[in-house]
């Protein structure tokens, strides 16, 4: 009996994941991942609890199911261009600020579960807190010229939704372009292809 409850404990929390981030095999698809830290001493061999946690869970955290990785603090050069419609907000939010809290090179990827780590994340993984020179993240998405066809992100009732590349909250965030949870073939996590600049038209149509 003890088991079954166990199980089906594990059942719901993947189940709770799979509806707050809208991915799909979430435990199958992080498995060999690039976020699979499992090999590392400091997970203890675990898969999911970098982040997620099924007990003490951070609550000041919205954004992700049961969230249990330290979220960083630091203050954000946001992209910037002339050529923008609509700015960037002042700071990174939702999803985008959780994935900065590795990211951006100020928490280390072991600080989890209220312990402070070591490991800092490095290379062009890093991105550090100057933004200046990346793709706009918690920025709204409004029509542009030459903006792609309707189908791509409008669902059948006007709303603002995109099965291959979402929005969240109407923001284009890092999770827009990048699955956390994908083992798929593409590289760097991509939800589409970077051959042919597929991913880029997708939203920017010419």
């Amino acid at each position: 009996m003890k088991r079954t409850g166990v199980l089906l404990f594990n059942i719901v929390f993947i189940c709770l994941i799979h509806f707050f981030t809208g991915t799909t095999n979430v435990f199958g698809g992080i498995v060999g991942s690039a976020h699979d830290f499992s090999s590392q001493g400091w997970s203890g061999g675990k898969i999911c609890e970098t982040c997620h946690t099924p007990h003490n869970a951070d609550t000041s955290v919205s954004d992700a199911p049961l969230w249990n990785h330290t979220v960083t603090i630091s203050t954000f050069v946001m992209y910037d261009s002339p050529s923008l419609s609509v700015q960037p907000e002042s700071q990174p939010q939702g999803v985008t600020k959780l994935c900065l809290s590795c990211h951006d090179g100020t928490v280390a990827l072991d600080s989890f579960g209220g312990n402070f780590g070591a490991s800092y994340i490095s290379g062009a993984a890093n991105l550090t807190p100057d933004l200046s020179n990346d793709h706009p993240v918690s920025i709204r998405w409004e029509h542009q010229n030459d903006s792609p066809p309707c189908s791509n992100c409008h669902f059948v009732h006007g709303e603002l939704f995109s099965s291959e590349l979402p929005f969240f909250n109407g923001f284009v965030e890092c999770a827009t372009c990048h699955d956390v949870h994908n083992s798929g073939t593409l590289p760097k996590l991509l939800r589409k292809t970077l051959q042919g600049s597929e991913i880029c038209l997708y939203c920017h149509g010419k």
